[in-house]
């Protein structure tokens, strides 16, 4: 128990002198969260031990966030954005995908699927990372912001085809036109359950727990549904965002959308903390440097 208690001081210590140093750089506190988390997987040995706890409630800090992403975009708003996720989102993805696969496999001589693999890789960008930087720094809203947004939230929707292809680049016994018809009916399946007998879920579990009054209650009927729903998009194949994001964008068509946000902002950046702190204990300093060269 003292050396668990050891470690957590030492990590609320160290992520607060990094990110006050590195704001006065006017770099991202993120950073600094990574980089404690490699300092602490060294100091207690993490490295090469199973974490999957960890990952698991870092996971949930982009399942929140999300989440916010989605109590912004209600349908009706959806509508108005599809030019900007079609046209924006579309042409950064194939692009990027282009140019890098020319890359990847004439460049540097990669085969063809581990050059696909790579280009498909490299065409994202982190959610969590890119939308944090504009929510902070109030840009969300400028044009740009708002194509910014368009553009991440088409590379979210982008990642379930990426990883059906990847799945079945990597493995010859799948039938990619099996795969693919089990993925639309999941999807159907997820999104009209969510949008019939999901919203009518969640408004009467919103509108009840909001009567009694009770902030614990509405905080935990919140939970229950980003955690529902987030387990009901598991269970068909896709990642726990896909349902906390649908989750959000139910509940921005009702008249709670800015309380729920406003009661989860400080677990989200709590979570985050968490899921940033756990890409750094995954960092080995060593394999880095000794890789360095392939890694440029």
């Amino acid at each position: 128990m003292e050396h668990l208690l050891l470690a957590i001081f030492l990590t609320l210590a160290i992520a607060s002198i990094l990110s006050i140093v590195l704001k006065r750089f006017g770099i991202s506190h993120i950073i600094g969260y990574i980089m404690t988390g490699t300092i602490i997987s060294y100091l207690f040995g993490f490295n090469g031990l199973n974490t999957d706890t960890l990952d698991l409630v870092g996971e949930f800090g982009i399942v929140f966030l999300m989440f916010t992403i989605g109590l912004e975009l209600s349908l009706h708003k959806i509508k108005k954005m599809k030019e900007l996720l079609l046209a924006n989102g579309l042409l950064q993805v194939v692009l990027s995908v282009a140019v890098i696969f020319v890359m990847s496999y004439f460049v540097f001589g990669l085969d063809f699927n581990t050059a696909i693999i790579v280009s498909l890789a490299f065409s994202l960008s982190s959610t969590a990372i890119v939308l944090t930087y504009l929510k902070q720094s109030k840009d969300i809203l400028t044009p740009y912001g708002q194509k910014s947004m368009g553009i991440l939230i088409f590379q979210d929707l982008a990642v379930i085809p990426i990883l059906l292809l990847i799945s079945f680049l990597s493995n010859d016994t799948l039938s990619i036109t099996e795969v693919l018809m089990q993925t639309v009916l999941s999807a159907i399946v997820v999104v009209v359950v969510m949008f019939t007998v999901g919203e009518k879920t969640v408004n009467a579990l919103l509108k009840f727990s909001a009567k009694t009054e009770l902030e614990e209650l509405f905080l935990g009927s919140i939970f229950a549904i980003v955690i529902g729903a987030s387990l009901m998009a598991h269970a068909m194949g896709f990642t726990y965002s896909l349902g906390a994001f649908i989750a959000g964008m139910i509940i921005a068509d009702t008249d709670y959308n800015v309380k729920v946000e406003s009661d989860i902002a400080s677990y989200k950046d709590l979570l985050l903390g968490v899921f940033f702190f756990s890409v750094g204990t995954k960092i080995d300093v060593i394999y880095f440097m000794e890789k360095i060269h392939i890694i440029f």
